[in-house]
């Protein structure tokens, strides 16, 4: 692990390269498919998809060529700190991101979003989705305004969520969260123009509560609770929110301190490696800092009053996007939510309403394709898994093939399977088996699909095959950013043999700091292969449906609403301490006509 870990630290060096001639998204770099019929049949959602990026929007197109512009660049950057320290594989499947013109359609999502929620990553057996919304409309910048504009927080928080997220897709870093948190809100403050780039610029919400901070206000987090991301306990002026929001600004400072010289930089290095070998943060970052932990508040305060540097440099080698867009037939629009909300690990009371509302679109759409995929997968997972085949028939009869359809109808097949006896059961299982192979041959990339085919040879009479085992061994290499599809990995190497390889991936999940569930789960099977653990267990442990934390959910918060309710509780609290002292003073019988009693 220990390469990984060194990976993002170890690139830092490369942002004082220089270059120029970076292009900005133009009319060749864009195409565009439009759907044959009237104009009242098209959606208002449409399909952009880049190098890198699938985007579902309802947004303007040219603020969606901009942000798939921004972000091509950005990942190009993260490739550079990150990837030429990892071992070559397979190109994973392109992240989704839907990106919406309004802020209500979050909720359509997940009904349980935080009050200040602005984005979401939803990271489930189904796969990984990302959800932004249009706050203000994207800007082409210049050189000049690299570093006097104004931040857009439509492009900020999608480069916090992108940065935070491409960590966990591309590396086996999960630990320390701070770290984690510090570079994505380092990168969120990353700009670029058509030659040039400036890095290091502190986001405006950070900025806030820096200086709130500095005027004296009580602080949440002492620096050893950052480096140990303590932060359950904590008591904020904006409450849970507010916490977050100090954790964030401070990870942020130290990273930007971390990040400051070439000594920092090679310290850093140091420190990851030090973790990723299992040291925990705090005595780490003493031993490759040379410094106490309890020094640190001394130094950052110090390091603030300095002026945190941006630097801005040129980079020939930045990407355009080259962008396709693809209208999108009516039906597919409306049902382009719903079938997100169903991939995101949606609970039982919503996952039964989400089939109530597919159910209800399926009638005003009987014919549709989206109606009959969306609705399948509802049955699938929270009504009849029979009546969602009956739903995928017509699609099944394609000649060229549907993979999702085949996935849906494979999963169903298997969950009846799962639930028959004798004969019937035989029947369910092959059919799974069949339609998973094509599904599979469809989409080979699909983690998905290879969860599931792992799924139909633990229930297979015979031993797992070996194909299985390796297909998602190979689809967790390529991408890392699934706690389901780690967890099937890992038990798949074990049972193949290949022990040190389950235990190197069970080390990256029990470092996970945000996904509680599969820390402790990998946690405990890392103890159980040191100790020795029958084949037998471990099948059984696949049968079990992989299912501990399978569902993990992270929200991007709007730091201006939450710095608001801070300054507003501060100013509260303030307003109502001097109203009491007020009080007691004109209460107070010795008080003098200054309001001080002099009396000894």
């Amino acid at each position: 692990m220990r390469k990984h870990t060194m990976a993002a630290a170890a690139a830092l060096c490369l942002l004082s390269a220089n270059g120029a001639d970076a292009q900005q998204v133009g009319a060749a770099n864009l195409e565009r498919v439009e759907v044959a019929g009237r104009k009242a049949e098209v959606s208002r959602w449409f399909r952009a998809e880049s190098q890198h990026i699938v985007v579902y929007s309802d947004a303007r197109e040219e603020d969606v060529s901009q942000l798939l512009d921004n972000l091509e660049k950005l990942d190009h950057l993260l490739r550079i700190y990150v990837l030429p320290f990892r071992p070559e594989v397979a190109q994973p499947p392109k992240l989704t991101l839907f990106h919406h013109a309004r802020l209500s359609d979050l909720r359509t999502i997940d009904g349980d979003l935080p009050a200040d929620a602005v984005g979401l990553y939803s990271n489930c057996a189904a796969g990984v989705q990302g959800f932004g919304v249009q706050l203000e409309r994207i800007p082409k910048l210049g050189d000049e305004q690299l570093k006097k504009s104004a931040l857009n927080d439509s492009l900020s928080y999608a480069f916090e969520a992108y940065a935070r997220h491409f960590l966990y897709r591309h590396t086996d870093i999960r630990s320390p969260v701070f770290f984690i948190e510090g570079l994505a809100q380092y990168f969120s403050g990353v700009r670029f123009s058509e030659q040039q780039m400036v890095v290091g610029r502190v986001p405006g919400g950070l900025a806030r509560y820096l200086n709130f901070l500095g005027s004296g206000r009580r602080y949440s987090l002492e620096w050893e609770d950052v480096l140990e991301h303590r932060v359950a306990n904590a008591r904020n002026y904006g409450g849970p929110a507010g916490v977050r929001l100090e954790f964030e600004a401070k990870s942020w400072l130290l990273v930007h301190y971390m990040l400051s010289s070439d000594d920092n930089r090679k310290r850093l290095s140091r420190y990851l490696a030090l973790v990723g070998e299992g040291l925990a943060p705090t005595p780490a970052f003493e031993l490759a800092f040379g410094m106490k932990a309890a020094d640190l508040g001394r130094v950052m305060w110090r390091y603030g009053l300095s002026g945190m540097q941006s630097l801005q440099v040129a980079r020939p080698e930045l990407p355009s996007a080259r962008v396709k867009f693809r209208s999108l037939p009516r039906a597919t629009g409306e049902f382009l939510l719903v079938d997100a909300a169903l991939k995101s690990c949606p609970s039982r009371p919503a996952g039964e309403m989400l089939l109530r509302r597919a159910t209800d679109l399926a009638a005003q759409f009987p014919d549709a394709d989206a109606a009959r995929l969306t609705l399948g997968r509802a049955q699938l997972d929270w009504g009849d898994p029979q009546a969602a085949l009956s739903q995928l028939a017509p699609l099944l009869q394609d000649e060229g093939g549907n993979a999702e359809a085949r996935a849906l109808a494979g999963m169903a097949e298997l969950r009846l399977a799962g639930s028959g006896q004798g004969e019937g059961r035989l029947a369910h299982l092959q059919a799974a088996q069949r339609e998973l192979q094509s599904a599979q041959y469809l989409d080979s990339r699909s983690p998905e699909v290879a969860l599931a085919i792992l799924g139909a040879e633990t229930l297979a009479p015979h031993v797992p095959d070996d194909a299985a085992l390796q297909a998602v061994v190979s689809a967790w290499q390529a991408s890392r950013d699934s706690g389901a599809l780690g967890r099937a990995a890992a038990l798949a190497s074990a049972y193949a043999g290949h022990g040190d390889e389950a235990y190197r991936t069970l080390g990256v999940l029990a470092q996970d700091g945000r996904d509680e569930g599969t820390a402790r789960w990998a946690t405990q099977w890392r103890s159980r292969l040191e100790t020795g653990v029958a084949r037998d267990d471990i099948l059984a442990e696949m049968r079990r449906g992989l299912t501990p934390g399978a569902a993990f959910k992270e929200w991007t918060l709007d730091k201006a609403q939450v710095m608001n309710e801070v300054e507003r509780s501060s100013g509260l609290e303030a307003a109502a301490a001097f109203i009491k002292e007020q009080q007691q003073q004109q209460q107070s019988p010795a008080a003098s006509p200054a309001g001080n009693p002099d009396r000894r």
